[in-house]
């Protein structure tokens, strides 16, 4: 296992007063939030984790909002009861490692479900619950950031990546073509899926940091942990983990480390829009990517054409995103909505 250097008190600042949504909420209660949301399918699970959070003597408040990130009716009920609040302070990424099939009581994280599928609204089942229904959540909560920044002085958004984006289709990076299939490829098609899932999030991030400067907004890898994550998988996958991961292993109680770090890390130390490793740790394995600008502009389009107007209307939106290939120095604008 990696010894890593954290400490909750060093690392993490009181949050009195603030609003969060976020993995690691027991963690972050210690440090005395006003409220902390979780979301979830499993509402008796859900329960437990506030049980849970409750038996440490925090003050706390948490309240549960039923989510079905496969949803997109669900998302949109989600973010407009959180966007009833008068301010949310951080919107950390829920940390999904695949599809959801059950949710694990100590936190809200799910098993790595390695099967294909389409979501109720006909995407690919990974894209759509690692990146697109926290695209299209964040795009609903700007605004609440937005003001908190401005009343309250900083806000921030942690979205979840993962070294594994390098795994990500080469030549595509993102398969944009074939969002609205199972993405059935006979080699690593699981993986591939997953990958451009945490590469989506990874580019998505740093654009919001571009075009948001007054947002910070930094991209955390959780890091390989011994999680039923792990010890869900096959044999073969779960060797692949283990080779690809030699001597980077968390314990379990420390999957959420580099997270609640990200909540914590004074914003005139942190570099906005950049990848943090476990814990604290600036990634150099920036992923260069290739995307085809074309493919940006297809997924766009159908977004804004087929999504969008079903949750939020009479609204005008800029389509951007920002891709970097380290490779060459070469910095591309491609296009698809900043939900």
């Amino acid at each position: 296992m990696v010894k890593l250097d954290f400490d909750l008190e060093r690392h993490v600042p009181e949050l009195t007063g603030k609003v969060i949504l976020i993995t690691g909420a027991k963690m972050l209660a210690s440090r005395n939030p006003a409220k902390i949301y979780i979301t979830g399918r499993n509402e008796p699970a859900a329960q437990h984790v506030i049980a849970d959070i409750k038996s440490t003597g925090s003050n706390t408040e948490v309240a549960f909002i039923r989510c079905d990130h496969a949803d997109l009716a669900s998302v949109k009920t989600a973010a407009n009861e959180i966007s009833k609040e008068s301010r949310l302070d951080i919107y950390g990424q829920r940390w999904y490692h695949g599809t959801p099939s059950w949710q694990r009581t100590k936190a809200t994280t799910t098993k790595f479900e390695t099967r294909k599928g389409l979501t109720k609204d006909g995407y690919e089942l990974h894209f759509w619950i690692n990146h697109l229904a926290h695209a299209l959540l964040i795009r609903m909560l700007l605004g609440l950031l937005q003001k908190t920044v401005k009343e309250h002085g900083e806000a921030r958004i942690i979205p979840i990546s993962s070294l594994a984006s390098v795994l990500a289709p080469r030549g595509h990076g993102i398969v944009f073509t074939d969002l609205k299939t199972t993405q059935a490829y006979c080699i690593l098609g699981k993986w591939q899926r997953y990958a451009q899932s945490k590469l989506a999030n990874l580019l998505y991030g740093r654009e919001l940091a571009r075009r948001y400067p007054e947002i910070t907004t930094l991209i955390a890898d959780p890091g390989p942990s011994n999680t039923g994550l792990v010890s869900s998988l096959g044999f073969v996958d779960k060797t692949i983990v283990h080779l690809g991961n030699i001597n980077r292993f968390l314990d379990e109680d420390q999957g959420h480390w580099n997270q609640v770090w990200t909540v914590g890390v004074p914003k005139a130390q942190a570099n906005q829009g950049e990848l943090y490793e476990p814990v604290g740790k600036l990634s150099d394995g920036y992923t260069s990517s290739e995307v085809p600008q074309s493919s940006w502009l297809s997924f766009a389009s159908r977004i804004q054409r087929n999504i969008i107007p079903s949750i939020i209307s009479n609204t005008t939106y800029t389509p951007l995103y920002t891709c970097i290939s380290k490779s060459n120095q070469l910095i591309r604008t491609l296009q698809l909505v900043v939900l």
